[in-house]
């Protein structure tokens, strides 16, 4: 089975080194990994191209001009260039330690959504994995791992237990558990299933959210590898606009509130005609 990376990348060319260098490290390779690029400067665009290029995984850069935040149709276009059986979300900022493929693939099935989390890692520990060169190693992983704080995971797992235990009532609400979208992973049949991610959600927030809705609705079902595959956010400034840190400020909340939503979502891999 061949198992792709999906990721998006704006303007973080060493987050993204340390992303590949992480993948790298497997004991699982990824067979590919796509990377889209949300209209990154001249520069950091370059940058990803050059990093894709030396990559030991053979890496396909995709781009889409700047017109906003756009994860949804960014991810949409990096799986439409993807050419792979199954597919591990994580975002250019997420370092996957050297067990989280394997993790992911031994816990796979069609009609299963993997659910994964990530610790949080300081500035100074971050700072410390980018002065590496050329990669850190399988002990500056591990040390990473140990100085990260992963106080928040097992809080993850038990509340997703607990949604995934009343979805099994048909209790719980359509998006719960929720993906975080920085680390999930799916097989591409059932990304198809449900046409993607819906690209009518430009700006911040919710397009996770309506995914794992349509995915549940259509019949795919939520597992943890909460705890089980390792994942650490790599340190940088928040980007979230803190206007819209409430629920109810942000711009596609009307739209994810709206009375009926269909699985297969017309603007989505496929467009409509």
């Amino acid at each position: 089975m061949k198992v792709g990376v999906i990721t998006t990348f704006y303007n973080r060319p060493e987050h993204f080194r340390l992303m590949l260098a992480a993948l790298a490290g497997q004991s699982r390779r990824p067979d590919e990994v796509v990377v889209a690029d949300d209209g990154s400067g001249a520069a950091e665009a370059e940058a990803v191209r050059a990093l894709a290029a030396a990559s030991p995984i053979p890496c396909t850069v995709v781009r889409q001009e700047k017109d906003g935040y756009r994860l949804a149709a960014a991810r949409n276009l990096a799986i439409r260039a993807a050419d792979s059986d199954y597919l591990v979300f994580a975002d250019c900022d997420i370092a996957l330690l050297p067990d989280a493929i394997e993790t992911h693939l031994r816990l796979a099935a069609p009609g299963r959504l993997l659910v994964g989390n990530r610790a949080l890692l300081g500035e100074e520990a971050t700072a410390r994995l980018f002065a590496a060169r050329p990669a850190p190693s399988a002990d500056a992983w591990e040390d990473a791992w140990r100085a990260a704080d992963a106080a928040e995971l097992q809080a993850a797992q038990a509340l997703f237990l607990h949604h995934a235990a009343l979805r099994r009532w048909h209790l719980a609400r359509p998006h719960k558990p929720k993906i975080i979208g920085c680390h999930f992973s799916l097989f591409r049949d059932d990304v198809r299933r449900v046409n993607g991610f819906d690209e009518n959600y430009v700006g911040w927030g919710y397009e996770d959210d309506d995914f794992a809705r349509r995915l549940y609705k259509s019949g795919v079902r939520p597992a943890s590898v909460i705890l089980a595959a390792r994942a650490m956010h790599l340190w940088h400034p928040s980007l979230a606009p803190q206007a819209l840190k409430h629920h109810r400020d942000r711009p596609n909340r009307a739209y994810f509130r709206r009375w009926f939503v269909p699985a297969f979502c017309p603007n989505g891999l496929v467009k409509k005609a």
